[in-house]
């Protein structure tokens, strides 16, 4: 085919698709438009002609042209020529089905997350919060010491004591301590490095720029659980809620029993103290719990529970903005760019952004540092840095596929995925307005089953990711959306007995992840479901929504909970997600149990070491960041200890 006829084909289907897409989005969005907001005409011409960025053209003209196959074969008449009544028919008969929902849920996730980000939209819900933010702050000294990878030639070499490869909770950590010991500390890391003023809040953009795809970090098993991961200076603490918990003293037990003899309570407490003075670390403000603090203690009471506790946060001057998710853009909450890598960097330690590590560099059977490689303008550019110990903190899904590229082989490494699944509850209160903009996503916590390895905790989600996990068809998006300010949410979190498994997958940064939640797991996972809908009913809800990956419940009473349960769902229909992934390249008394010893340093490979989410034996049921940052403390003045002394002799 000549390359005329190709761009003619290519201008003949671009027209085709655009005609489409209008009849496609006219037929799943607009049914509703007048009840509870209205479209602007820019919003209108965004959604009829501009692609999703994020998702590729051909992947979006196969599921448009499925539809269109779908109504032929069934209609003997193609979609986009159908009348307005038929395609709505069409979409509401084909969201009904367990083999078609799920792609046409696909289909509609970015029109849908166009609309939510929309301002007109969300000044109608009362759901933009977003506060001026300084235009610049005063470039710090530190600042001085961060390259991107733009920056660099070519080719670039360096020198130094410790190469920290990752900035979240155990990589910052690690390079503050040896930076203030007086070791030469080089951190690099695969995102970029944001100033506060780059939070925007304009959270489809900004999941592109601090999360890895989602695509790559699902977990693959009975049912899809995504697992999402940070991706930029300060890793997934730049994402996460601020929510900061001490290992409980019962897993601390456990390991003590597993021969980790020094991961004592007391042992511990310095390192946590440490770490949490740091963090500023105090109990949430009710001020920005919000109403959701009293719903919670007034359930929670009828059902005989304990009042709802405020959780601990490392968010000092937080002032309610609720984007925790997608970056704090008051600098309030101190995940480890604002906290750690500032330190480190203050201490002498240099951050090269950018880059990701691809080999590990050996002499004999050490390990003396990586190579790096970036882009700027010119090209691929690649950065060799050795030294005399490389810490490894990629996190769980990470770090083990990477170890595994560079001939690392153990019969533990990427087992041991512990990852806390997550089930969430929405419950309708018409009388109740949450101010949802002006309230943290999460601040308060129940407690009563935490020895079933049950927690339950939440707030409130950004209207975001409360349309993006609502009810999706045309009947039931736009009342959700509208809905908004009347609808309360809490999660259960689950300290599960499952593990799973990371492999490598197409790529390093793409890895093969499996887990299958075992029985007594989804046992106790449908248990936490069924007290949170009991809960909201026993506060006032008139309707609780389970979520669910393919379609929701929606509970009415106990009698409908009740028929619920009866129909035996499966893990296939609740939507189910996890924000901790652990274990992947666990510390172990001995190489039988583990792939790193109590120092963090991988057996048998003198000079390399993992301290981040995959070092931590087991599953916590509790938040992990703290966790993490004290192993990383612990373990980064062992290593500081010893280089120094092999230094001085």
């Amino acid at each position: 085919m000549s390359k005329i006829r190709r761009n003619l084909f290519k201008e003949i289907w671009s027209d085709k698709e655009l005609y489409l897409r209008r009849q496609f989005i006219e037929a799943w969005l607009m049914s509703e438009e007048g009840d509870g907001w209205q479209m602007n005409a820019e919003l209108r011409s965004i959604l009829e002609t501009a692609p999703p960025s994020w998702m590729g053209r051909w992947s979006l003209h196969g599921l448009l042209g499925g539809v269109e196959l779908l109504h032929w074969i069934g209609k003997g008449q193609r979609f986009s020529r159908a009348d307005l009544t038929a395609r709505r028919q069409f979409l509401s008969r084909w969201s009904q089905s367990s083999t078609w929902s799920f792609w046409l849920h696909v289909l509609t996730l970015p029109w849908q997350s166009i609309c939510l980000e929309d301002e007109s939209i969300q000044r109608q819900i009362q759901a933009c919060s977003r506060k001026a933010t300084a235009a610049g702050d005063e470039p710090m000294r530190w600042q001085q010491q961060i390259t991107p990878a733009r920056s660099l030639e070519s080719v670039t070499e360096l020198e130094c004591d410790v190469l920290v490869v990752g900035t979240g909770a155990g990589g910052a950590v690690a390079a503050y301590e040896l930076a203030r010991r007086g070791l030469a500390v080089v951190m690099v890391e695969e995102g970029d490095y944001y100033h506060r003023q780059d939070f925007s809040g304009e959270i489809r953009h900004l999941i592109a720029k601090l999360y890895r795809p989602a695509i790559q970090t699902l977990a693959w098993g009975v049912t899809l659980i995504p697992i999402p991961v940070g991706r930029s200076v300060g890793g997934s603490t730049t994402i996460n809620s601020g929510t900061c918990m001490r290992t409980p003293e019962a897993v601390l037990q456990d390991w003590q029993g597993q021969g980790l003899k020094d991961f004592t309570q007391e042992a511990m407490l310095p390192y946590f103290q440490a770490v949490e003075e740091i963090l500023q670390v105090q109990p949430a403000s009710v001020r920005f719990v919000g109403e959701i603090f009293s719903i919670i203690a007034r359930g929670a009471q009828v059902l005989g529970m304990r009042a709802p506790a405020l959780l601990s946060r490392n968010a000092e001057g937080c002032d309610g903005q609720g984007l925790c998710l997608f970056g704090c853009p008051s600098g309030a909450k101190q995940s480890t760019d604002v906290s750690f890598v500032p330190r480190a960097l203050a201490s002498g330690a240099f951050l090269y952004t950018g880059l990701t590590v691809d080999s590990l560099l050996f002499h004999e059977n050490c390990v003396a540092g990586a190579m790096a490689q970036g882009r700027n303008v010119q090209g691929t550019v690649r950065l060799k840095v050795r030294a005399r110990a490389t810490i490894i903190s990629a996190g769980a899904l990470i770090t083990p596929t990477l170890l595994y590229s560079q001939g690392i082989r153990h019969p533990w490494l990427g087992k041991n995925l512990s990852l806390h699944p997550a089930g969430v509850v929405a419950a309708y209160f018409p009388e109740v307005n949450f101010n949802h903009a002006a309230t943290i996503p999460q601040g308060l916590s129940l407690r009563d089953l935490e020895q079933d390895g049950l927690v339950f905790e939440g707030g409130t989600p950004p209207l975001w990711l409360h349309g993006m996990i609502g009810p999706w068809r045309a009947e039931g998006a736009v009342t959700n959306i509208a809905r908004y300010q009347q609808t309360a949410y809490f999660g259960v979190m689950l300290k599960d007995s499952s593990r799973g498994v990371v492999r490598a997958g197409l790529e390093r940064d793409w890895p093969a992840i499996t887990y299958r939640m075992n029985e007594d797991d989804f046992v106790r996972f449908k248990r936490g479901i069924d007290v949170l809908v009991r809960l909201f009913l026993a506060a006032g809800a008139t309707r609780v929504c389970i979520p669910g990956l393919i379609q929701h419940a929606v509970i009415e009473n106990v009698d409908d909970l009740e028929n619920f349960w009866r129909t035996n769902p499966s893990q296939r229909r609740f939507l189910m997600s996890a924000y901790h992934p652990l274990g992947t390249a666990r510390i172990a008394a001995s190489p039988q149990y583990g792939v790193c010893n109590p120092e963090h340093q991988v057996w048998g490979v003198p000079g390399l070491y993992v301290m981040d989410g995959s070092s931590v034996p087991s599953s916590l049921g509790a938040n992990p960041q703290v966790t993490i940052m004290a192993m990383a403390m612990r373990a980064s003045r062992l290593l500081a200890d010893q280089l120094l002394q092999t230094e001085g002799a």
